[in-house]
């Protein structure tokens, strides 16, 4: 049963990844990383996932379920096991290091922590111009006005070249890894939940900066977080990630309003309200055990082992991913 459920849930991703208006698309993406005494762990199995040209996609799941492992495999700084990864209508999978350079220009990568993602030795300036000499943008003169170019769109003071990363703040030098990343004027950005180390009010300018520079110049967007708010603020549409499974994928408004799969219930039923008046009305959704090991993930359904509402029937095949109404797609046999 589960051989099949997974060879039809095969044949919806592909119609679905057959739409070329995706800018950054996963093709039925599996990545495994090898366990010991030779076990597989199933890091990401078997998905599919689109982003458009100039849109917003969050991802979004708890720790463990496979985000950052997307994010690193569609940079093809992890080889997927199956599947393939498509970049502005180009396939990336099997291109080799020097083949990848022109891609690596189109897309760029923030990371989640700017205390390490920044070599502490080097000064700002060279911060910024290294991904510039890496691919040859021009002479040191040129380098230097991109770099004072970037430093001014993502707001920090010229005199910041000179300093190094230890004389700035957390959100100073997100801003700092924003600018590096926008060097070498990529169409898309890959964000790796990047204001999660920040202070909430210093994620709220960081998140500003991005639609700001996303407006500026047309840029799309994978925004990777575990914080719903901030993916709610940001986002176009939303995916979410359960154990190496995208289990329910929505317009944001449609998924904010209306979800349909157990697990997204539980996520969004744990985002604080400020109005104690809509707490009292709120149903909180409690999940019990843990999470189970990607080494060894429950048989048919990944969720069944926690969900509220699981039957024995769970058990026997893996639920697809389809699409229950416009544009709401949900992997769940109860729904």
């Amino acid at each position: 049963m589960a051989e099949v459920a997974e060879a039809a849930g095969t044949k919806v991703a592909d119609e679905k990844a057959g739409d070329d208006e995706y800018f950054l698309r996963a093709e039925n993406l599996k990545v495994t990383f090898r366990a010991p005494g030779g076990r597989k762990l199933h890091a990401v199995d078997t998905i599919d996932l689109g982003v458009r040209s100039r849109e917003t996609v969050g991802l979004v799941g708890e720790s463990g379920s496979g985000k950052s492992t997307v994010a690193l495999t569609l940079m093809r700084a992890h080889e997927p096991e199956s599947g393939r990864i498509w970049v502005d209508g180009q396939d990336i999978t099997r291109l080799n290091y020097s083949e990848l350079l022109p891609i690596r220009r189109k897309v760029q990568m923030v990371f989640q922590d700017p205390y390490s993602s920044l070599d502490p030795r080097m000064s700002i300036r060279r911060v910024i111009a290294e991904p510039l000499k890496a691919h040859k943008y021009g002479t040191r003169a040129q380098i230097n006005r991109r770099v004072d170019e970037l430093l001014e769109q993502v707001g920090l003071p010229p005199d910041s070249v000179t300093r190094v990363p230890s004389q700035f703040s957390g959100g100073q030098r997100q801003r700092i890894a924003v600018a590096r990343a926008l060097a070498l004027e990529p169409l898309a950005l890959i964000a790796d939940e990047p204001v999660s180390s920040l202070d909430v009010s210093i994620q709220a300018q960081i998140i500003n900066l991005l639609e700001d520079l996303q407006d500026q110049f047309g840029l799309t967007y994978l925004f990777i977080s575990h914080d719903l708010r901030v993916v709610r603020h940001i986002s176009n549409r939303v995916a979410v990630m359960y154990l190496g499974k995208i289990v329910e994928q929505a317009d944001q408004d449609d998924l904010h309003a209306n979800p349909l799969h157990p697990y997204s219930q539980a996520l969004l039923s744990s985002v604080p309200v400020p109005n104690p008046a809509m707490v009292k009305d709120r149903k909180r959704v409690i999940l019990k055990g843990d999470v189970p090991s990607p080494i060894n993930p429950p048989s048919g359904c990944r969720f069944r082992t926690r969900c509220p509402i699981a039957q024995p029937s769970c058990a026997d095949s893996l639920p697809l991913l389809r699409e229950v109404k416009e544009n709401h797609w949900v992997a769940c046999h109860l729904v």
